[in-house]
This record gives structure tokens, sequence and C-alpha cells, in this order.
């Protein structure tokens, strides 16, 4: 990328003489920024999104819901009895386990469909234009895809489930936070 600035150059008179142009290149800057807003959005140990920003679009959401009346569906996902997982096989196949169900969860998403770790082993995933029987029968697949797949880590089987929560926005919701609270 390019910043480019242009300015007359006057002489004693005030007349313009000259125009100088400047152009840098801002490559660098710009991918630093990108790199800065990422971090920002997403979580360092999955790579999906973070509570902050799932929160911020959780409320884009809702604003579009009050304006437009377009329905949207919310997940919360736990992994069960995950503390078990990093006492049994270590904190390392813990991150394991946590990173391989956001890779899975968001290998099966919509592109529109946002997907974060909301904290811990806690994820949400929340689905635009989505109604709650659509949000159930997604959500059933990956509880049976998380609970079918076998997770190895360094030559070791670790199985997990999941528990979830689910919820659709409708015309009792009062706030973007009683929608994900519901979940």
């Amino acid at each position: 990328q390019q910043s480019c600035t242009m300015a007359p150059l006057r002489d004693n008179k005030k007349q313009v003489r000259y125009v100088f142009i400047m152009v840098q290149d801002v490559t660098d800057v710009a991918v630093y920024q990108q790199k800065l807003i990422e971090m920002n959005n997403k979580d360092g140990l999955t790579g999906v999104f973070n509570r902050r920003y799932i929160q911020s679009r959780l409320q884009e959401e809702f604003q579009r819901y009050k304006r437009y009346f377009r329905p949207f569906s919310l997940i919360i996902q736990d992994i069960d009895y995950f503390k078990k997982v990093n006492d049994t096989y270590g904190h390392q196949a813990g991150d394991f386990i946590l990173k391989s169900f956001a890779s899975s969860v968001v290998s099966n998403i919509r592109k529109t469909d946002i997907f974060a770790r909301y904290g811990g082993e806690e994820f949400c995933c929340l689905l635009p234009e989505t109604r709650l029987e659509s949000a159930l029968i997604f959500a059933e697949n990956v509880r049976k895809r998380v609970m079918n797949s076998e997770f190895n880590y360094n030559g070791t089987i670790i199985r997990i489930t999941i528990s979830q929560g689910i919820s659709e926005v409708d015309e009792t919701s009062v706030s973007a936070e009683s929608v994900l609270r519901e979940a």
C-alpha cells in the first residue's frame, strides 16, 4: 500500500512554481495494523474469535433484529469435564483439545456464522438468519460429531463430550445479554 502527499511550492511572490509529490510505501504499517486488529479480535490459542468480538457482534445482531426483525440464534458450548482432561493428560493436551474442538466447529459453520471462545472451555456460536429449529439441528450435529471423535494427542486417544445451550431472539428478548443468558 502507498501513501501519497502532494503540495504546491511557491516563490517569494506566492506564485506556484513547483509541485512536490511524496510517495511512501506503508505496507508494513498496514500489515502491522491488521495484525493488531486480529490480535484484538482473536483468541491466541484457538485462533477463533474472542469473547469481546462475539459480544460486539451479538449486540449488532440484536440491533438488526430490533430494526428489521431478522432472526438469529445463539449456541453456548461447554466441553464437559475439561478439568479432568487437564488433570489426566496435562495442560498441553487440554490446549490440543481446545484447538481441535474449535477447528472442528469452524470447518462446519457458514461464512456468516461467528464462532468464538467465550472463556476457558466455553465457546459461543452466533447464527445470523437462523431460527431455533435449525440451530438445534446444527447443535445436535456438532454434539454427535464431537462425541464420536477420537482426538489423538501424541498417540493417546482422548474422547470428549459437550453440553450446549441454545436460544433464539424473539419479541420477549430485552437485550443481547438476555439472549446470551437464555442460551
